[in-house]
């Protein structure tokens, strides 16, 4: 029976991780479907090349043309996504931690599972930690200044 206290929340969490990948890459599927089906309509309402060139040397044509680049993160979000996870494990761990003391007969499981989340949220948060530092020395940290109107 107590093997089900450990067992049962850690089939859940991995169903629960399982569906949020499955909606996030249909959500991310649905936005880059819609997304290159309004630039093609775009691009196809020019009657000749002289006139999508001239629209590629607006401001409003160059950001058509970086939208249609490859998709990248920035390095914000990345950043502050290790950062969170990190900040979720950790006290999740810790309480692991402290229940194995409270529930008999499920110490081995609560330690194992409360360490390795630990160090999980540690190693994400360190992981954030290098993240920053390589990106600001790269220069990838540095936003441009948007032009005033």
């Amino acid at each position: 029976m107590n093997e089900d206290l450990v067992i049962v929340p850690i089939i859940c969490g991995n169903i629960a991780w399982i569906v949020w990948v499955v909606f996030s890459t249909i959500r991310r599927y649905v936005t880059a479907r819609l997304k290159a089906g309004v630039q093609t309509k775009l691009i196809d309402k020019f009657g000749s090349s002289q006139d999508l060139l001239a629209y590629v040397q607006t401001d409003a044509g160059k950001r058509l043309m970086e939208s249609i680049s490859v998709e990248r993160a920035s390095p914000y979000g990345r950043i502050i996504g290790a950062l969170q996870t990190g900040v979720v494990l950790i006290p999740f761990g810790l309480g692991l931690l402290f229940l194995r003391g409270r529930i008999s007969g499920a110490e081995e499981g609560f330690l194992v599972f409360g360490t390795l989340t630990c160090m999980l949220g540690i190693g994400f948060i360190l992981a954030a930690a290098v993240s920053y530092a390589l990106s600001k020395s790269f220069g990838l940290l540095t936003r441009p200044v948007a032009p005033e109107q």
